[in-house]
């Protein structure tokens, strides 16, 4: 019995260790949510315009890890004083990876 106990703690260890350092789990709905709002508000190249805010962001799933990231699906719905921000209420999907200058998660837009 003693050596089934140690057996089964040594593997309880091993598992959770294993959990806790395996680099590929899948952005949380706040990680997304977090990384979706600083790519609407921080466009590459173009200087900041009217703020974008999320009202609902809700995740659904993501794909196995590929090198570009994960794939995942989501429902969103934003509001902003500018337009051209209504088209992020049409996307359902984008690739999420983690920036490896910041550590924190990024989005591609799949436009």
């Amino acid at each position: 019995m003693r050596f089934g106990v140690r057996q089964l703690a040594l593997s309880s260890v091993l598992a959770f260790g294993f959990v806790a350092c395996g680099g590929a789990s899948e952005p949380s709905e706040a990680q997304m949510k977090d990384a979706m709002d600083y790519a609407m508000n921080h466009p590459p190249g173009e200087p900041a315009g009217e703020p974008i805010k999320i009202i609902f962001f809700k995740k659904e799933a993501c794909d196995a890890p590929t090198p570009q990231g994960f794939r995942c699906t989501f429902d969103v719905k934003v509001a902003s004083r500018n337009i051209g921000a209504s088209m992020y209420n049409n996307i359902s999907f984008a690739e999420f990876y983690k920036d490896k200058e910041s550590g924190k998660w990024a989005m591609r837009p799949p436009f």
